[in-house]
């Protein structure tokens, strides 16, 4: 950012390469919603484009400020603007039924561990992580407790000694994940209270994945 601004206005490439990686950046968000990335570069450059452009001034008059990215609402007033009833009319009786065909998930499913995640997640950090989020953590939960690193240190040590032999390792996990949830990851490897909170879940859901696999007990029945 600083090299940015000390280029001098009047040269066209300070502001070409603005618009060039503002295009990149909007190109990449809408073409990983339709196909898979395998190049780390690209994905590299799109995150240091996202986190870079708020930050670049863009000519325009200074006068207008942009802190949409510098913000965060933490406070709100709450004013009551109608008071009144609510009548209702009269009419046949209806029923909600819930779905009960072959194919439509348990109680027990949705109360899995990972979902009280997301939601500690969301109350202590004001993130708004929804199911995607869970269904990510769960996916990389699987694919981490495939690993032969980790099912060697799984099946040779209690759940406190299996988190601090993989909590590195868990770190490369997510870097590799980040194409699957750029939210997520980035949050867990820039924000150390976040990753405090997230790691042991996330660990404790692996040893226990590993420890059914191999018929070993593990550490929590859920």
């Amino acid at each position: 950012v600083d090299r940015f601004k000390a280029i001098d206005d009047d040269d066209d490439q300070k502001w070409e390469f603005r618009e060039k990686l503002s295009a990149y950046v909007r190109l990449y968000t809408f073409m990983s919603q339709i196909m898979p990335w395998c190049d780390p570069d690209l994905e590299k450059l799109y995150s240091f484009g996202k986190f870079t452009l708020p930050l670049l001034p863009t000519g325009h008059d200074s006068t207008n400020v942009s802190i949409s990215g510098d913000v965060a609402l933490e406070y709100y007033r709450l004013s009551r603007v109608w008071s009144g009833a609510i009548e209702l009319k009269e009419g046949e009786e209806a029923y909600v039924k819930s779905p009960t065909d072959v194919g439509t998930r348990k109680a027990e499913d949705v109360e899995a561990p990972l979902s009280e995640l997301i939601k500690t997640l969301n109350d202590q950090f004001g993130t708004e992580f929804s199911e995607d989020e869970r269904y990510f953590a769960m996916q990389f939960c699987e694919r981490a407790a495939k690993d032969d690193r980790v099912i060697k240190t799984a099946e040779a040590n209690s759940l406190d000694k299996f988190q601090l032999g993989i909590k590195d390792l868990l770190a490369d996990f997510m870097l590799d994940a980040m194409g699957d949830n750029d939210e997520f990851v980035t949050k867990y490897m820039s924000n150390n209270a976040f990753q405090a909170a997230a790691f042991p879940a996330l660990a404790k859901a692996i040893f226990n994945s590993v420890r059914k696999e191999s018929g070993g007990d593990a550490s929590d029945p859920d």
